[in-house]
């Protein structure tokens, strides 16, 4: 059980939906990710994404066998993401393909609602972006922050040196959040 302050009312509120937010690495819209994922480099984070996807859908058609929308040897021959969400995550929840799925169900669209606080940050050098999934700070609402940065790969942000690496984003993270959030309970 958390308790904050929401900026608004100035009031405690205790089990708060959502006082504040951080959003890391997020593929803000799926379609362009899915086709970054297939070139140069990604290539290699697709192919072990993809490995996951597979053996977990393996382990359910296993056991389960009726459970998804295809069998075994269909889920072996997959090659890309995009094939493996328009054979199983698209048809698992109701979206005719994955390009449906990909556009019902990305992010960027729906951040000027956003109200709670929100932090995004990319890197230039995430193998998922593109300047797609780039938002146009005109289009958002001023309780979000974006920041990018030069560098971070996915998810990666650590600075300083090998032998002294600064783990960037642990301190980045509780230094927004703090603004936020009240700690005590």
């Amino acid at each position: 059980m958390g308790i904050c302050w929401p900026a608004t009312s100035g009031k405690r509120v205790k089990n708060p939906p959502l006082c504040a937010a951080v959003v890391v690495s997020a593929p803000l819209m799926l379609e362009p990710c899915a086709y970054r994922l297939e070139k140069g480099f990604s290539r290699l984070y697709q192919h072990y994404l993809l490995g996951q996807l597979k053996q977990n859908a393996s382990r359910k058609l296993t056991a389960y066998p009726d459970t998804l929308p295809i069998k075994l040897p269909q889920l072996k021959t997959m090659r890309r993401i995009r094939d493996f969400d328009d054979a199983i995550t698209a048809k698992a929840h109701g979206f005719s393909d994955a390009i449906d799925y990909y556009r019902r169900c990305s992010a960027m669209p729906l951040l000027p609602q956003i109200s709670t606080p929100l932090l995004i940050i990319h890197a230039k050098d995430d193998p998922f972006m593109t300047a797609d999934v780039i938002p146009n700070p005109a289009h958002l609402p001023i309780n979000v922050e974006y920041q990018l940065t030069q560098h971070g790969g996915h998810v990666g942000f650590v600075g300083g040196t090998l032998q002294h690496p600064q783990m960037w984003l642990e301190q980045r993270i509780p230094a927004w959040l703090s603004q936020h959030l009240d700690t005590t309970l």
